[in-house]
């Protein structure tokens, strides 16, 4: 059974990033509202015990997310679970707290040029926007987490100083965050890289809810997050079958897309660190999920299994006797080449 006090959080966000993608893809299913409160409360089942359920932005940018009162209605609440949403404004942020989201993420990107691509403003004005929100949310009493993209690498400005990405989070902690959530956008960043970053940040503010979001483009999403995990970080975001990315990329998004839950837990898990998610019931949910899009996930333990997956296709092999351990002739599904 999975921990109700787990050493490290996976945040899931396939609900909000994951779908928003969807607007750049053809022939993908958008789950209906009914199908998404199935996927995530087949995560919940999981363990999964904070989830990014959706966006309230205006409709016509992102339909996929237009259902975003109704899904939040819908789900309710949960004992030791938080279901939070993504607002770009102030008008958002309102839409929210309306409908009783009990933590919102606001959204800036740190990259001039990715920033205006993504939200067609600046970096200042977004800023100046975010700290309205804050002001608002905490007068409300609702919780606040600040997300920042391209805290690494843009795909169009090149390595970011680390200096404009500390200077954001000074402000955010004047205004009173103290949950700030930063980005390898492109996934293009090394694990010495993200492990000194990292480093930085939490020495300048070590008592600050820090996490981290990655992609997975260049194969190294896991090895960073291990890099941050030694680092101090104990918060991830996640996509179920890692689908997901950044929208205003120079490439197609699912060459470059989230790291899935599944792998990011089988990690942790693997290594003894209590992740609180129920690795069996997890895979559940990710076949559920490929099943209502129609589309194969990104997750390398769904599709190759576990371990103990793995050494029972052995045993059963060794009893078929269709080869040895080795042979050339055997595939990995267990059967015999052609």
């Amino acid at each position: 059974m999975f921990s109700p006090h787990p050493e490290c959080l996976l945040v899931e966000v396939f609900p909000r990033d994951g779908l928003q993608t969807f607007v750049h893809e053809k022939g993908w299913h958008v789950p209906t509202t009914d199908e998404k409160v199935q996927i995530i409360e087949a995560l919940v089942d999981a363990g999964v015990s904070e989830i990014e359920v959706t966006g309230f932005v205006h409709p016509k940018v992102i339909p996929p997310l237009a259902d975003a009162a109704e899904l939040v209605a819908r789900l309710g609440r949960r004992e030791g679970v938080m279901f939070k949403a993504l607002v770009p404004n102030l008008k958002g942020a309102q839409r929210a707290i309306e409908a009783k989201v009990q933590k919102i993420t606001c959204m800036l990107v740190v990259s001039q040029t990715y920033q205006r691509l993504n939200a067609n403003m600046s970096v200042e004005e977004n800023a100046c926007q975010i700290e309205t929100i804050i002001a608002h949310s905490q007068e409300q009493g609702v919780d606040v987490e600040v997300a920042m993209g391209t805290c690494t690498y843009c795909p169009y400005e090149g390595e970011i100083a680390e200096d404009r990405v500390l200077g954001l989070i000074e402000r955010w902690v004047r205004a009173g965050v103290d949950e700030v959530t930063i980005s390898d956008s492109i996934g293009m960043a090394d694990p010495l890289f993200i492990a000194r970053r990292i480093r930085r940040i939490l020495t300048e503010w070590p008592h600050l809810k820090l996490g981290l979001h990655v992609h997975d483009m260049s194969g190294m999403a896991l090895a960073n997050i291990f890099a941050a995990w030694e680092a101090g970080v104990r918060k991830f975001d996640t996509s179920v079958c890692g689908l997901g990315g950044g929208i205003a990329m120079p490439i197609p998004v699912v060459e470059m897309g989230n790291v899935s839950t599944e792998d990011v837990t089988y990690m942790f898990n693997s290594m003894g660190i209590e992740t609180g998610i129920d690795m069996n019931r997890l895979l559940e949910a990710a076949k559920l999920t490929e099943r209502i899009i129609g589309q194969s996930g990104r997750s390398r333990i769904v599709r190759n299994g576990t371990l103990e997956q793995l050494l029972a296709k052995g045993q059963a092999q060794l009893a078929k006797g269709l080869g040895r351990p080795g042979d050339s002739t055997v595939g990995a599904s267990g059967w015999k080449k052609n």
